[in-house]
């Protein structure tokens, strides 16, 4: 029955369904401008990207929310953490807490690029955006890049031009957040890695993936299956199961060899391993008894179920490494104990991660005003927040049942498209896959659903692609007479 309950808004309709089945109509209207000639060119690439910039500029200045650059106990945000770190490292302070114990908090990938940035240009909050503004042109490009390697070019320009207005990938460019930096690094890598098994082979691959996917995987640690996909790509070219498998050892050791310092300091702090981030703490507060498929758990406390004396010495003992071991230990214990109750908890947990409802907002509107993170004398009208976050909810429901209707498309053509094609998009699929498995278990928070949204959006333009280019309403309407035609009783002088 929980599993039903969030089934049922993928099935209901609601405003959002019927604006959808407005661009649907107007998707299919699109044939009778001159189209085609707006989407030939590089020309209309690098306008749509300038474009893309121009908007992102003006939020920039919208936007009244300004992140901290020091400790405030009273109230720190993610980006918050990010930035207070990345102002430390130019200081020469590596990573600690507040009371100056070493943290084990996050991946430092961004906050040591931005840091590095600080260094070199000075700490001011316009070096970040800047540099975000700059990530996101490099990230649409490559969007465009992945797009036409996987289908065409013209499925390319239109996947860009929808990242470039995507509501939410405007939002967040205010806020100094991993993915800004994590997407250009993983769309890298795949373009890589889709140019390596469809192009042209390229020379000792595996060093190039283990540190684009090693240092993507700093700076979110979600990436950690990237090897798997390598191995999945080779394995769909028919490579020698030798290769494979060699290939897949090597971006394991060649990622975790560009981690290795993080881990040795991880190790000389706590007497622990602790490979990216002490945040099994916070997996096993969303998977214990106290949590829903929606998470907000909590930590458990003495009277409740699963309550662990040796986990609370370890929380109170301030060893952060410690802490992490054994609520992932205590975490794999209560998944095996109760295998049959996760089965339902894990699909209703995935159901709700891609859902669009209302329950969380939009979460780069929630972070820019959250009480005291923006400047008081320009709060953003209640009535402009609203609005903006409808933009956002429907901007992502279209993209999410246009990314459905493709996988019916592309399930009624498979047997026809060429092998390279295939192969690209079980690649992509692939990444899919191991990202909602990761979520299963992982806090259903929609801010780290982000970084597949482009790759939706990617699978979404080749739907509009069809209704632009394919789709006529003359031959529905012929397969329909046809349809009535030959139901007809002949009459006695046919």
């Amino acid at each position: 029955m929980t599993i039903i309950s969030y089934l049922y808004d993928y099935v209901k309709t609601n405003q959002m369904t019927w604006i959808f089945l407005v661009v649907l109509l107007l998707m299919t209207s699109i044939k009778y401008i001159p189209f085609k000639k707006i989407t030939s060119g590089k020309t209309f690439l690098i306008l749509v990207i300038l474009l893309g910039i121009v908007i992102r500029i003006f939020w920039l200045n919208f936007s009244s929310h300004q992140p901290q650059s020091r400790w405030n106990e009273a109230h720190m945000l993610e980006n918050d953490i990010i930035n207070v770190h990345a102002v430390e490292l130019t200081k020469g302070i590596w990573f600690h807490n507040a009371d100056g114990t070493p943290s084990g908090r996050r991946p430092i990938g961004f906050p040591m690029f931005l840091g590095l940035l600080y260094k070199i240009f000075g700490v001011n909050l316009w070096v970040a955006w800047a540099a975000q503004v700059a990530l996101y042109a490099l990230t649409a490009w490559l969007i465009f890049v992945l797009a036409r390697f996987v289908f065409s070019e013209r499925v390319a320009l239109i996947a860009v031009l929808l990242y470039s207005f995507d509501p939410t990938s405007i939002y967040s460019i205010k806020l100094l957040t991993d993915e800004h930096l994590f997407l250009p690094f993983w769309y890298g890598g795949l373009a890589l890695l889709l140019y390596d098994v469809n192009v042209k082979k390229i020379k000792h691959a595996w060093l190039y993936y283990g540190l684009i996917f090693g240092y993507a995987t700093m700076i979110r640690t979600h990436t950690i299956f990237m090897p798997v996909v390598v191995g999945l790509a080779y394995f769909l070219k028919k490579y020698p199961l030798r290769k494979v498998l060699l290939s897949v050892i090597m971006v394991v050791i060649t990622m975790q060899l560009l981690n290795l310092p993080w881990v040795v300091r991880n190790y000389k702090a706590w007497k622990v391993p602790v490979l990216y981030s002490a945040s099994a703490i916070w997996m096993y507060s969303e998977l214990n008894s106290t949590a829903t498929p929606k998470g907000r758990g909590r930590i458990l406390q003495k009277g409740d179920e699963g309550y662990s004396e040796e986990l609370e010495q370890a929380r109170l003992s301030g060893n952060e490494g410690l802490y992490h071991k054994i609520s992932q230990r205590e975490m794999m214990r209560r998944l095996s104990q109760h295998p049959t109750y996760y089965a339902g908890f894990c699909i209703a947990r995935l159901l709700y991660f891609m859902n669009w409802n209302r329950d969380e907002g939009v979460w780069p509107l929630w972070y820019q005003y959250y009480e005291g993170s923006y400047d008081k004398s320009r709060p953003i009208p209640r009535v402009l927040r609203e609005f903006l976050e409808e933009l956002s909810l429907n901007f992502y429901y279209i993209m999410f049942h246009s990314f459905l209707l493709f996988l019916i498309l592309i399930g009624c053509r498979w047997k026809k498209l060429p092998e390279a094609n295939r192969i690209s998009m079980l690649i992509l699929g692939s990444c899919f896959i191991f990202w909602f498995i990761e979520h299963m278990l992982i806090y259903p928070c929609r801010k780290y659903r982000y970084p597949l949204e482009p790759l939706m959006t990617i699978c979404a333009s080749v739907f509009f692609y069809y209704l632009i280019y394919e789709f006529r309403w003359e031959n529905v309407l012929a397969k329909v007479k046809a349809v009535f035609v030959s139901k007809r009783p002949k009459l006695k002088n046919e």
